[in-house]
């Protein structure tokens, strides 16, 4: 397995109170079943503080814009190196 660092950006961070993570993983697409595990506890965290804290939903490939290493990744099944960095970001939007 590979030792990757995981970094969230825009709305992703804003909703999943993740800015960081440091995951353990072979390919791109495994990396969400850690995020999303940190993402639990760190709701599970602050739900003990504040019980209207809605849980966010659990992120998948599809939801993010994916860079690794400063360039896009549009491939889910892409193996890891270890020192990847990854890059989640939210899809644009506005109007």
């Amino acid at each position: 397995m590979a030792k990757v660092t995981v970094k969230l950006f825009g709305v992703l961070r804003v909703d999943t109170g993740l800015a960081t993570s440091e995951v353990s993983a072979n390919k791109l697409g495994d990396i969400f079943k850690f995020v999303n595990e940190e993402i639990t506890e760190i709701y599970e965290e602050r739900h003990r503080d504040d019980p209207e804290l809605e849980r966010p939903d659990a992120i998948s490939f599809s939801d993010a814009i994916v860079y690794i290493n400063g360039k896009r990744c549009p491939r889910k099944g892409r193996k890891l190196s270890d020192g990847d960095e990854i890059w989640l970001m939210s899809p644009a939007s506005g109007g």
